[in-house]
């Protein structure tokens, strides 16, 4: 096994052993349940377990299954695609929530993946229609709005 070869994967999947085990470690000091309901430190205490489990998977996986790094994704990819959040969730306070979601993914379909545009209009189109329903009339949390009111 390479063990050079997934140093990056193995420190990225411990970061976030660690973490889960702050969010567990965290929620002892909150009420975890309160009646007949969950309390608040519930979902810390599932979000860290969930998040040691996976990474826990992930370490496993390293060493059992190593991968193949022949075949690994550019650098440029993965810049683009943080360059696309940094980009949208700085413009959410200027132009709401819609407009700068719908075109993070519109470019991460159709630029940075290079699907064909009309499938990536429909997605992108179609996901922030989903989200905007959710959020905004189903559980009636209002989302940052644009200055034309959507």
């Amino acid at each position: 096994m390479k063990l050079t070869a997934i140093k990056g994967e193995l420190a990225f999947a411990a970061l976030f052993a660690v973490a889960g085990l702050v969010w567990i470690v965290g929620s002892f000091e909150l009420p975890f349940w309160a009646g007949f309901a969950p309390d608040s430190g519930f979902l810390p205490m599932v979000y860290g377990v969930l998040l040691l489990a996976f990474s826990a998977a992930v370490i496993v996986s390293l060493f059992t299954n190593p991968p193949d790094t022949t075949g690994r994704e550019p650098l440029k990819k993965s810049l683009q695609l943080l360059g696309t959040l940094v980009v949208g969730v700085g413009a959410i306070s200027w132009l709401g929530f819609a407009i700068p979601l719908f075109g993070m993914m519109l470019f991460m379909y159709a630029y940075v993946e290079r699907l064909p545009i009309v499938r990536s209009v429909i997605a992108s189109l179609a996901t922030t229609g989903v989200l905007v329903l959710i959020f905004e009339h189903w559980l009636a949390i209002p989302l940052p709005l644009s200055p034309w009111g959507f």
